[in-house]
Formats: C-alpha cells, structure tokens, sequence
C-alpha cells in the first residue's frame, strides 16, 4: 500500500526542522560543519529529503535568508520610488546599501558574503532581476544616459561596477580584518562620492 501524500502543514513541518538543523550546524561548527549528511542526521530526515525541498545545500542556504532578504528588498523599492531623479536614486540607494550592510551585518554576511567551498556543486545562475537592488540601478541608469547625465555604457555593467563598490566597501575590512584598514562607517560618504563620480557625466 502507497504511503499518504503529506500534508502541507506536515511538509511546512519537515522543511521547517531541515532548516532548523542547518542553522544549528552554521551556529556550533561554520559553515564547514553545515553538510547534507549532518543537517539529515540532526533533522532526523534523509538525505534525499533534504535534496526533495530545497534542490541542494545552496537552495537550504539561500532558503534561510530570503524573507529577509525580500523584506530589504521591498524598503529598496520603497526608496527608489521616492526620487523621479535618477541620479538622487542611485545615491539614495547607494547609501541605502550601505546602511543595510552595517545595521544588518549578520544577515548580510550570512546571505550575501557567503564564499561557496569548492567542493560544493556550482549554483544554477540567476537572474539580477530577481533582486530589488541591482534592478532598481539599472532602471536609474538607463534613465539617467536617456538624460544625458549617466556616463554611456552597458546599464547592468555600471550597476555592477556600482554593487561592486558598495560591497566591498563593507566586505573588506570584515575579510581583511587582519589589516589596518577604516571601518566602513568612517568612509560612507567617500564611498558614495567616488562611485557617484565614477558614472556621472
């Protein structure tokens, strides 16, 4: 006889204690204790089950983040709409960023400074559009070449070169701690000023 199809509240259930284990892994060992094995064995599933709900250990990773990071995402959009200059927009954004970064460093580091092993499969690659932030800039950019005040170049190119700046203005001093480097709330401003410049007419 057939086992009975699982309910939605009993799936709810399942996923819920999968991530559970996973984020009890990351806390007591980083995320080399964090395997597909460890997470089953502490979950009390197996290990096929946790391939069923979240596809590999990356769909598990991304999974524990992203109400979080959706609701970050809704406060970028919210922002955006408040300027019709896109070159207030960026800046705002640009700003913005940063200060996710800093008053959210635990999500950040844990949902966008994530350094996959190399013994880890290769994620399947997604789209940009699927983030609020990268997005947002690239709709600021276009309109700001249609002005004639955004330097002229591929619009998802700047807007990398622009989250590339952002980014490791908050990444670095946490990955090369060892260094005497400023923190980033000491260079916000000068961040932000040099990127603005780095694509404005």
């Amino acid at each position: 006889m057939a086992r009975p199809k699982a309910s939605p509240e009993q799936r709810a259930k399942v996923r819920e204690s999968i991530q559970q284990a996973a984020v009890m892994l990351y806390r007591e060992g980083g995320i080399g204790a964090v395997s597909a094995r460890a997470v089953a064995q502490k979950a009390g599933v197996s290990v096929g089950t946790i391939y069923s709900y979240f596809g590999d250990l990356n769909g598990l990773g991304q999974s524990l983040w992203e109400p979080q990071i959706a609701k970050v995402d809704s406060e970028f959009r919210d922002l955006a709409a408040q300027y019709d200059d896109p070159l207030a927009r960026i800046e705002a954004l640009l700003h913005a960023y940063l200060a996710f970064g800093m008053e959210q460093a635990t999500l950040y580091r844990n949902a966008l400074m994530f350094v996959r092993p190399s013994a880890q499969d290769k994620p399947e690659k997604q789209s940009l559009d699927a983030f609020a932030f990268p997005s947002l800039l690239n709709v600021a950019i276009e309109q700001g070449q249609a002005a004639g005040v955004v330097i002229e170049g591929a619009p998802a190119d700047l807007a990398q070169l622009l989250w590339s700046g952002v980014h490791g203005a908050l990444a670095l001093p946490v990955n090369m701690d060892r260094l005497d480097l400023s923190p980033t709330k000491d260079l916000v401003d000068t961040t932000v000023g040099a990127l603005m410049r780095s694509v404005t007419v």
